[in-house]
């Protein structure tokens, strides 16, 4: 069973929702979401490995959907980066963490 259905039956048996719910999942890179969203096949890409076929399998079962949001309004872009303090803060804030005092 692919783990797109293993979640969508997880999902689906819980009593509160009748149907499966997509989960959004925000990306910077449109050029991503494109190629996440395009079925047909491109000799160009054929270097994606075959594991990166899972997001496209989710968005077709609707188990997740992609979209866009700027670098600046990304709340978790500056954490997969070099750690700058203000940024680090004005992330955290934005999330709604406080700091430990």
């Amino acid at each position: 069973m692919s783990r797109s259905r293993v979640f969508e039956k997880l999902i689906g048996g819980v009593p509160l929702w009748g149907s499966t719910i997509p989960v959004s999942m925000h990306c910077n890179s449109r050029a991503a979401i494109e190629v996440a969203k395009n079925y047909t096949y491109n000799n160009k890409r054929r270097h994606i490995p075959i594991r990166h076929g899972a997001v496209k399998e989710h968005l077709k079962n609707g188990i997740i959907s992609l979209d866009y949001v700027r670098s600046e309004r990304n709340l978790v872009d500056p954490l997969t980066k070099g750690l700058i303090r203000r940024i680090i803060f004005e992330s955290s804030r934005a999330m709604g963490l406080k700091p430990i005092d």
